[in-house]
């Protein structure tokens, strides 16, 4: 099963956030002949079915790169197999009553609240929050400084160490020398050097780009004009010695109120929201006649908890209405369950009394909106809907899957010992090898080399190394794994062999390596693989075995369930959504990103829908080549290609085969000949 559709604990379906909660349909004839409906009957089962519109509708959820995957025959039928595990398992929850379990009331209780506040802050604020043209002009003349359009310079810049270096790039400058090459050879700022001496974007606003702040070299840059061929400097500031010239200069200047009209809405939307919400609030607070207790606010401490013992149970937040009551314990209790990040914001902010106030804020919008009967507005709400179908779930997966998988000491003992070479670090050799340009100094090396050796004259051997190695500093290779690479060097099986079929102190003849270098080697010393203890690794092991167990019992749940709910799939109802030149272009895109899984998946597609002699002979074809020069999968590539040629005998792509399989068996050197004769 794909990645992107596999049922977890973490996320019960990919889908499920998608689900709409609909009244159930009545089952409908299956559309016959070529025709598709969206009312065909894909599933059923005791307590509803499961319609093409579901499947599509789900599939148009999804994230537009996947889409044309699942709208392949394959990619439905596996959103139609997700589908039904998910309406067994809702079924089986509403069965257990877990729709009224107080844990997912709660969850549910607190995602309604979030909606109800969001609607009616919509309805309140959002949608009678008006901008009128007095309003945006004023904002505009009060803020001037924030729509004024930057000057914008380009200069050529030399940053130099010194005066006298300064007077040298100057003179070579005048001599009618590159700026390129004078600021290689005198640049000190690495920016400027790597943009071959020039910055660009200078905007007068306190910053040079790659020079940083400098108030005396921006006002120079500022007042000098273009100046194609006069460099000024060299210049002493508080940041160095300069040179520059300035090759481009747009005036800054300040925006019309009508060029700014859109940024200016976007900025003072905020704003006037802001002042329309704390006058709805403060009408709020004196309906239900609040008071915030500031003083006691003041006294709370988020962090030392032992500090509010003597104020727990004192009211932060009073009124005449229960629900907006709060206090100090409720609301480090609340504090608590709000999310890492928020809690940083709120301690580096205004600690409690910025938390009294946001929950005040949120409460009193969410008692006045149940006043309001603002719920009427989320009944179709299918965002809202598909969240506590989801929480309904994910509770029913939890009870019926993982709490019923438990991991053993034995069990995670037992895996550790089965995969140790998992949580192995293997051993590896360290070589000393000489690298030699022609073979009679290769041999003369090695001579005196094995008489200190067989001498243990470890000076002797390292005054022949910088004598005769033509790579001195790179005699040394440590880390030398049995992998056929030789680290230090590249990829070379033979040498990497030698390495680990003689014993330490090994000193090999001279030979040739894969890269061409006549080269000897003396194998020093060998550190063995070691193990990691399993209790570095008890965690990850124990996850995984769980992971496996929850598989496996999801597995046996899901074929309860489908017995019990007489769940029945009609997977053969399931026609191809897309034409074969949508597929072609999936299959192409999808190869061009290198995802060929589910290029083959198109081609396939083609090949089983599209039996017209000349789609799926295309498709077969390239599905073959795919797999022969991408996957490099040459035994199944070579299957395709002779079973291509079987099925069609003539077209103009068999050549092509032909050509492919004579490649992919090794003859093509002859062809190549027959055709040069």
């Amino acid at each position: 099963m794909s990645k992107h559709l596999r049922f977890s604990f973490g996320l019960i379906f990919l889908l499920v956030c998608l689900a709409l909660v609909a009244a159930d349909p009545i089952p409908v004839k299956v559309s016959t002949g070529n025709g598709v409906s969206e009312s065909d009957v894909l599933a059923e089962y005791d307590g509803g079915v499961i319609l093409r519109k579901d499947i599509d509708t789900k599939i148009s959820k999804l994230p537009p790169t996947y889409q044309p995957r699942y709208r392949t025959i394959d990619g439905q039928i596996e959103v139609l197999n997700i589908t039904a595990t998910e309406e067994v398992f809702y079924q089986k929850a509403l069965q257990m009553g877990i729709n009224n379990d107080a844990s997912v009331l709660e969850r549910i209780k607190s995602v309604e609240k979030r909606y109800l506040i969001q609607e009616y802050y919509k309805r309140n604020v959002t949608e009678l929050t008006m901008l009128s043209e007095k309003d945006l002009r004023a904002y505009y003349n009060e803020n001037l400084a924030s729509f004024y359009l930057n000057p914008y310079i380009s200069i050529e810049y030399i940053q130099v160490t010194d005066e006298a270096e300064g007077k040298k790039a100057m003179a070579e400058l005048k001599n009618g020398s590159a700026l390129a090459s004078v600021s290689d050879k005198y640049n000190q700022n690495t920016y400027s050097k790597g943009l071959k001496g020039i910055i660009k974007n200078i905007r007068m606003n306190g910053n040079i780009p790659g020079v940083g702040n400098d108030a005396t070299l921006e006002d120079m840059i500022g007042k000098s004009a273009v100046n194609p061929k006069t460099f000024t400097g060299p210049v002493q500031t508080e940041t160095g010695w300069h040179i520059f010239r300035v090759t481009e200069s747009i005036p800054g200047r300040q925006k019309d109120y009508e060029e700014v009209i859109p940024e200016l809405e976007q900025r003072y939307r905020p704003i006037k929201e802001r002042s329309m919400l704390d006058a709805l609030i403060d009408k709020l607070k004196t309906k239900y006649n609040v008071t915030v207790d500031n003083d006691l606010a003041a006294l709370i401490d988020i962090k030392v908890r032992a500090n509010n013992d003597s104020i727990l149970n004192s009211l932060v937040i009073n009124s005449s209405h229960e629900s907006l009551r709060i206090t100090v314990k409720q609301l480090l209790e609340t504090y608590d369950k709000i999310p890492p990040q928020e809690q940083v914001f709120i301690t580096k902010g205004g600690g409690a009394q910025q938390l009294v106030e946001q929950e005040l804020m949120q409460n009193i919008i969410y008692v006045e909106a149940l006043t309001e009967n603002y719920g009427q507005y989320l009944a179709d709400n299918e965002e809202l809907n598909a969240i506590k179908r989801s929480t309904i779930l994910r509770k029913a997966y939890e009870l019926l899957v993982v709490n019923t998988v438990s991991v053993s000491k034995d069990d995670i003992q037992a895996r550790y010992d089965k995969d140790i070479e998992q949580y192995t670090t293997p051993g590896y050799r360290a070589i000393e090898a000489l690298f030699f340009e022609d073979k009679k100094t290769a041999d003369r090396a090695w001579r005196q080399y094995n008489l200190a050796n067989k001498s243990k004259n470890e000076k002797k051997m390292k005054a022949l190394i910088t004598k005769y190695s033509k790579m001195p500093d790179n005699a040394f290779l440590d880390f030398q794994y049995k992998n056929g690479i030789v680290t230090g060097i590249g990829p070379d099986a033979d040498f990497s062999k030698m390495i680990w079929d003689n014993p330490i102190g090994y000193l090999s003849p001279v030979f040739t390596s894969a890269k061409g270098n006549l080269v000897f080697f003396r194998i020093l010393n060998e550190s063995p693989k070691t193990y990691k203890p399993l209790a570095e690794n008890e965690t990850k092991i124990e996850a995984a075995i769980k992971k496996e167990k929850e598989k496996t019992r999801q597995d046996e749940v899901t074929e309860q369930l489908f017995v019990e709910f007489n769940m029945r799939k009609y997977p053969e109802r399931v026609n191809s959504l897309l034409t074969a030149d949508e597929l072609f272009t999936n299959a192409d895109d999808a190869a061009r990103q290198r995802n060929f899984k589910d290029a083959i998946t198109f081609y396939d597609q083609i090949i089983r829908s599209f039996k017209n002699g000349s789609d799926d002979y295309k498709a077969s074809f390239m599905k073959a080549f795919l797999i022969a020069e991408e996957m490099k999968n040459t035994d199944l590539a070579l299957q395709l290609f002779k079973d291509f040629l079987v099925q069609f005998p003539t077209g103009d792509l068999n050549e092509s085969a032909r050509f492919m399989i004579d490649s992919l068996e090794g003859n093509l050197p002859d062809i190549i000949e027959a055709i040069e004769d």
